[in-house]
């Protein structure tokens, strides 16, 4: 409300231009930084009409947990509308995977809303977090009061680049590094007015010793992140939401995935017989499953369950079953066919064939058991 021309910006996955280090929405130029918490607290509270003024650029951290948020809401009060709440019902299950970090997000089907939330940081004093959460009904309790954090390392490459400059003890728990070192307080304290005094504890792993809620706070904070971005689908999700060192772009990669599966392009889906329609190949040698989404000449997905029947896995390394890398590639060929739905006349009469591979490379080996997505 502080520009001349005001403009509005709806909560809305469509409208998110960032994911670093928070979620940012924006339109026309105009963002509005850090929304997760205040969105966590009206998912949490089922607040899906409003109107919120805003006369800077970021939601104000507060303490960097979504309590305060809460508290205010609670205080004034709720208004209870004529109108049913609209719900988005998982009816399959709907997966990201970063192979960049090895993290991943699904949603699968369930009567309810459901989180479960692991986090596996490479530092001792965060490590390996778990916390499930089964209704919103333990948000308050459990969720709500859990702070935003970082590393000692994060927040001293933040502060040496002229970022973060918000960020301090009071809005974030910025957790120590293995061998964190007195002389480490001092090159941070030099940069900020922090002003760390003293190193941390045998039993607390926070600069400045901060006493923790909970000794998985993390975890549970980024389970509050979390629910702040899944109110950016617009509907409440019925469904249980795993995720694996997750964060706010996987949270927005899966959204989309949803929203996707929702548009136009629902019959984009082929199954076995329906691909056999489409290219030549045949058992043992039609390498696909099935055709899981696409859009026509922009994106196909396929996917290929890897069972340990598989006729190659006799011959190739049958100690030490791998799916061969000439057929992982000739999976990609099939599956390239989908691209091209509308543009070939007489598809029945005309051949496929792969020409040319510009680029390929090999991260992970492919055994029994896999699920492979194209």
């Amino acid at each position: 409300v502080d520009l001349d021309n005001k403009i509005e910006i709806k909560a809305d996955v469509d409208n998110v231009v960032s994911t670093k280090r928070g979620t940012t929405i924006g339109k026309n130029g105009v963002r509005i930084h850090t929304i997760e918490h205040i969105l966590s607290a009206l998912h949490a509270l089922g607040i899906d009409n409003l109107l919120i003024e805003i006369d800077s650029s970021e939601v104000p951290i507060m303490d960097g947990s979504s309590k305060e948020f809460i508290n205010g809401i609670l205080n004034v009060g709720l208004k209870e509308l004529d109108s049913k709440k609209d719900f988005f019902i998982i009816d399959e299950e709907f997966e990201y995977y970063d192979k960049s970090s090895g993290g991943y997000i699904k949603i699968t089907p369930y009567d309810g809303f459901k989180i479960s939330f692991d986090i596996d940081f490479n530092i001792d004093s965060i490590g390996k977090q778990s916390f499930e959460m089964n209704s919103l009904d333990d948000y308050i309790q459990n969720i709500a009061n859990c702070r935003t954090f970082c590393t000692y390392e994060e927040i001293y490459k933040l502060k040496s680049a002229k970022l973060a400059l918000g960020g301090s003890l009071d809005n974030a728990l910025i957790f120590s590094d293995n061998n964190i070192t007195h002389k480490d307080l001092e090159k941070i304290n030099q940069l900020d007015d922090i002003k760390i005094s003293d190193s941390v504890s045998e039993n607390n792993f926070t600069l400045g010793n901060r006493k923790l809620h909970f000794n998985n706070e993390p975890v549970r904070h980024k389970v509050l992140d979390l629910i702040g971005d899944l109110y950016l689908l617009g509907k409440n999700i019925k469904g249980h939401v795993v995720s694996y060192k997750g964060g706010h772009e996987l949270n927005v990669k899966v959204l989309k995935k949803i929203i996707n599966s929702n548009s136009n392009q629902d019959d984009f889906k082929f199954d076995k017989e329906q691909i056999e329609n489409i290219i030549p190949h045949r058992d043992p040698f039609l390498l696909i499953d099935k055709i899981i989404d696409g859009r026509d000449g922009e994106y196909v997905v396929a996917l290929k369950n890897i069972t340990k029947n598989e006729y190659y896995f006799k011959g190739h390394f049958p100690g030490e079953p791998i799916v061969p890398g000439v057929l992982l590639i000739e999976t990609m060929a099939q599956t390239s066919c989908f691209l091209d739905m509308k543009n070939a006349d007489n598809r029945n009469s005309k051949l496929m064939l792969l020409s040319n591979i510009k680029s390929a490379r090999f991260y992970h080996t492919v055994v029994p058991g896999d699920k492979m997505y194209i």
